[in-house]
Order: C-alpha cells, then structure tokens, then sequence
C-alpha cells in the first residue's frame, strides 16, 4: 500500500528523539514562561515533567496536552474556610503551586478538590518533588476519607488520565527523609511533534536581535569572525 507524503510527515513526528532530562527542563520552564506563568512556578513546573521523565513517564506529552487547552475556563478559584482550602478544579499549572505552599505551610491544613484533578500526573509529580525538598508524604483521600494515593519522593507512578470526584489532601510532614530510590538510567523519549510544539512556545523568551543589541555586544558580532 502506497503511504501518502502527508501520511509519511505525520508518521515521522510522531517518531521519539532522545533528549536528556534537563533538556526537558528546560524547554518546559521556557514554554511556560512563554504563557506569562511567574518564573518560580515555571521553575517547579519544569522538574516535575523532567521528574517524570526520568520515571519512564512522557512526562512532555502530558505537558503539552495540558498547556494546548491553557486559556479555557475551568472555574479555578481557591476559596479559604479556616484551614481548609476549596477549589473546584485543580490545574497543576495555574492554581496547584500556591496550594501546595499553602499545604506544607503548617500542620493540619486540608484541600478539598470538589470536582477534578486535571492532569494528575503532573500534579501527582509536583508533589512528589516537594517531598523530595521539604520531606514527608501527600496524603489524598475521598470524601469519606480513605485514602488514595499516598505520594512520597518514591511514589511509582503509572498511566492516569483523569480523575474526576470529591478528593482531600493533606501533608503529613516527617523529621525522616526518605532515601530517593536510584532509577535506572532511562532514554527520555520524546516525539518530534512535541518537541517542536515546545521549541516555539520557548523561543517566544527570546529577545529578538537588533543592530544596538548586536553593537552593545549581544550575540555574535557585525563580522563573521567576531
């Protein structure tokens, strides 16, 4: 059967290139400073889809599936009654970050997630590098409290897509750090579709070039050789 040119350029972007995990990183910090997302949170963002990387997870294509969709109205708002904090929908791009501050900010203090957890990987990721820095483990339950997921800096992370309901999280903090279990080395794949779609959300940071740039002695000089 003859494979259309179409067909043929669809099939090689979906082909995985080997990229190591600051790589990731890196280009994922730049796509969401791109989205005007502040600099800290691009930062944690940025460790938790290369940490998920490095635990054989596409941890890009989740990213990419979730910033695509940035701009629609998810009802994100955080509402604080004593020590809880409630929200609807929980985004680990616009809301997840100060939640998670909020959390291990002190003792007793409670999310509840009322309808969604949008992509939970992510967010699932973002917890386990806070308890790789600060310790403990993130406990989430349902609504008559038996828990779910009990995430620490070795959760073993498997393929979630959705996870929609009633669900309440808490931090347990611990004086104990856990010993982070040593992973195998990986290949980070990922697929040039992707990765393209991450190189033009990431050169948008980019200061484009101008002549008094170029003279104040940003970038390469007037002359081939400088």
């Amino acid at each position: 059967m003859m494979i259309g040119h179409l067909q043929l350029c669809q099939i090689k972007l979906n082909y995985k290139m080997i990229v190591s995990q600051n790589e990731v990183y890196q280009i994922v910090k730049k796509s969401c400073i791109s989205e005007k997302i502040y600099e800290d949170w691009a930062d944690d963002i940025g460790k938790a889809i290369a940490f998920l990387h490095k635990n054989n997870i596409d941890g890009c294509n989740e990213f990419v599936k979730l910033i695509s969709v940035l701009r629609l109205d998810r009802n994100l708002a955080i509402k604080k009654e004593k020590n809880q904090l409630i929200i609807k929908n929980l985004d680990p791009i616009r809301n997840a970050i100060p939640i998670i501050d909020w959390l291990i900010s002190g003792n007793n203090k409670t999310t509840i997630i009322s309808n969604q957890i949008i992509s939970p990987l992510i967010f699932f990721s973002l917890l386990a590098n806070t308890c790789k820095n600060y310790g403990g483990t993130f406990n989430i339950s349902n609504k008559k409290e038996q828990i779910l997921y009990k995430i620490n800096v070795n959760f073993k992370f498997f393929k979630i897509n959705k996870l929609k309901g009633y669900f309440i999280i808490k931090w347990y903090k611990s004086n104990k750090f856990l010993k982070t279990i040593k992973i195998k080395k990986r290949v980070h794949g990922v697929t040039i579709k992707n990765w393209k779609y991450l190189e033009l959300k990431a050169n948008k940071t980019y200061v484009p070039e101008t002549i008094i740039s170029r003279n104040s002695g940003a970038g390469a000089g007037l002359l081939d050789n400088d």
